[in-house]
């Protein structure tokens, strides 16, 4: 009797979560996006809010947690209930770059976190000032007949744009000074100014005066050219294929999610990124849909830690 008794309650344990999960969500759902409003984090969640609503029932709340290069943010969900009502929209820095960078970060967000999807890949454009060669090769050629009088910009040490740029810098032998500014927007200054000769962002940070003849866009790390740039090659095209400079964004919820909730969404983020108002502000910002399951972001998400983890080993890139 008391083996049955225990049985039933067990039973009823297990139901409990269950019903919960299919229940859900009862209460709005929040999305934590590690940077502040107005950061590319901040436009594609914003983008996406209204097709989350409508998918889900229930208002879809931006809460910006900045801080860190991303880290606050990110161990806010990593340490929330795993309910489903917390949500992490992050780029390769939080999934992935932080933990070979800052030693206090503490935790591994793959461990942590289970992905839901990727959003979309913003591929990075390499900028280079008015006064610099406008084709990749001949760009490199004046770099090293100049070795240590060039700069290179980045949005902020440890950003993707900056160790994809160091990256290139080292392995062409390029010898350029990194600078390192608060943001984009004043690289993107600095660059039209030619106080920086070379700088690395999405399409729709430089598109406008590369079309004014202000700036050149010598390469884009993409599989294909861009619609918003279309003169400009690929990495593959001038011979970059090595080098990752994509940044890309995706959702993860905390580990222990109830299986049913991550699926939930799944489709309503994937409901949301096919909405064609989404589709067409995505194209005009030179960003790439990339969708897929959970499974396909973990595994994505696993070889690119693969990637940076050894990049920035052999770099000896810190932040403390």
């Amino acid at each position: 009797m008391k083996r049955l008794f225990g049985a039933l309650c067990l039973g009823l344990c297990l139901l409990v979560p269950l019903a919960a999960a299919a229940q859900w969500p009862e209460r709005p759902v929040r999305i934590v996006v590690p940077y502040a409003p107005g950061a590319m984090g901040d436009v594609i969640s914003r983008l996406l809010t209204d097709e989350l609503r409508q998918a889900l029932g229930q208002p879809v709340i931006v809460d910006n947690r900045t801080g860190a290069g991303g880290n606050i943010g990110t161990a806010a969900v990593a340490n929330a209930e795993p309910d489903g009502y917390t949500i992490l929209v992050g780029a390769t820095n939080n999934f992935i770059i932080n933990q070979f960078l800052y030693s206090g970060m503490g935790f591994d967000p793959l461990e942590r976190l289970t992905p839901v999807t990727t959003l979309v890949d913003v591929p990075s454009v390499i900028f280079l000032s008015a006064p610099m060669p406008a084709r990749f090769d001949e760009f490199v050629t004046y770099a090293r007949a100049h070795k240590g009088k060039l700069n290179y910009g980045s949005p902020g040490a440890g950003t993707t744009p900056h160790l994809s740029a160091e990256l290139i810098s080292r392995t062409r032998d390029l010898g350029m000074t990194h600078i390192a500014f608060k943001g984009s927007s004043p690289g993107i200054t600095a660059l039209l100014a030619n106080q920086v000769q070379f700088y690395m962002g999405g399409a729709g940070l430089g598109a406008q005066h590369v079309k004014a003849g202000r700036l050149h866009a010598v390469a884009v790390a993409a599989q294909r050219r861009l619609d918003v740039l279309p003169e400009t090659p690929t990495f593959a095209e001038v011979g970059l294929s090595d080098i990752k400079a994509s940044n890309w964004w995706g959702v993860a919820v905390p580990r222990g999610t109830p299986p049913q909730i991550v699926r939930r969404l799944h489709e309503a983020f994937s409901a949301a990124l096919a909405a064609p108002a989404a589709k067409a502000r995505f194209e005009a910002l030179g960003v790439a849909v990339v969708g897929g399951t959970p499974e396909d972001a973990a595994r994505r998400w696993r070889d690119e830690a693969d990637y940076w983890g050894k990049a920035v080993k052999e770099m000896g890139v810190r932040i403390d």
